[in-house]
């Protein structure tokens, strides 16, 4: 008799117990909260914050169930979308299976490396420093098979969909490998037909992004660049510089082009030892595919456009052209520019 009181006793405990895992819980509010979970988080942690946020009312049967399914080896970081309706089986479900809510991360043709970090420090994805750091590490460069330094160039310019709490290294193998997959696998020969090394065309892609707003004055940049390599004339172009000095100047004073910088074309013939943004797929056709122009020159116009000169005196007209249309664009800015009517 006491047997079948124990065997009923048992039975009733793990109906209660079942019954509490898989059933959803209807009469508590169905809002849904936005629960994040890093990657270096513990079931101890994800359960605090699941209790925070009100998806559950304890914590410890959440920590039960994770280590009995073993889900707390495999609990992934994301940034998760539930509400206390939810069972306690899918709670754990959309954590080990990594059913995360995805953020758009949305990299512009021409952003560097650290304004990427930038972007998504301010989504709360990673720490600028902290995706900085991942961009040098040799062991990652070395598996996403960059030669360079850094992963500068090689971060494809995308809206891409990531979980809150990816690792910077997961992010820039994301979007390493979407860069390789987009260029295809005869990019390597292409580079070849013009005299270059695969990280030599990203280089110089990086700088006709920089140089050139306008897509279809890409090819003519390009064009460019490539007379005055083939003539060993210095580049000197503002992008490199600019990036040395993290400015936009149309402008430099002598000191600034005087800066002593392997990236100052001004100063150094060739091109800079690392690309100088991360470019998009119109200025690496442009370099792959450059006009033939007999350009030699070109200045921006402040516009967006440039205007291109085959000789130095015809660019020195350009130039005073493109300082007054510089002065011009000021005054009109100046003149729309709200007052302070308080004063």
């Amino acid at each position: 008799m006491k047997i079948l009181k124990w065997y009923a006793i048992s039975l009733a405990v793990l109906f209660v117990f079942f019954g509490f895992i898989f059933t959803p819980t209807f009469f508590l509010s169905g809002k849904d909260v936005d629960i994040p979970v890093n990657s270096k988080n513990s079931a101890r942690v994800i359960a605090r914050k699941l209790k925070e946020g009100g998806i559950i009312q304890f914590a410890f049967p959440f920590r039960v169930l994770t280590k009995l399914t073993h889900a707390d080896r495999r609990l992934k970081a994301g940034l998760y979308r539930m509400n206390a309706r939810m069972s306690l089986w899918e709670v754990v479900s959309t954590l080990s299976e990594g059913k995360s809510e995805l953020l758009a991360l949305k990299v512009p043709e021409g952003y560097t490396v650290e304004q990427i970090a930038q972007e998504l420090e301010t989504m709360k994805v990673a720490p600028v420093a902290e995706f900085m750091k991942n961009a040098g590490d040799t062991s990652l460069l070395k598996n996403l098979g960059i030669d360079g330094p850094s992963v500068e160039g090689f971060l494809f310019p995308e809206t891409y969909r990531v979980p809150l709490g990816a690792s910077p290294a997961e992010l820039m193998e994301l979007m390493v490998r979407q860069f390789q997959e987009t260029v295809g696998s005869d990019f390597g020969r292409r580079c070849l037909v013009r005299n270059l090394t695969p990280y030599q065309a990203f280089i110089l892609a990086s700088i006709v992004e920089k140089e050139s707003k306008l897509p279809q004055e890409r090819p003519i940049v390009a064009g460019v660049l490539y007379n005055r390599l083939h003539q060993k004339m210095r580049l000197q172009v503002n992008a490199t510089l600019n990036y040395v000095l993290n400015t936009k100047n149309p402008w430099f004073t002598n000191d600034q082009i005087n800066t002593r910088s392997p990236y100052n074309t001004y100063v150094h013939h060739g091109l800079p030892p690392t690309p100088i943004c991360n470019p998009g797929i119109t200025s690496l056709q442009a370099v792959l595919d450059p006009a033939d122009v007999p350009y030699l020159y070109y200045v921006a116009q402040g516009d967006g456009s440039n205007l291109f000169a085959t000789t130095l005196q015809e660019h020195l007209r350009n130039v005073r052209q493109a300082k007054k249309i510089y002065k011009a664009i000021r005054r009109r800015k100046a003149a729309l520019a709200p007052t302070d009517s308080g004063k």
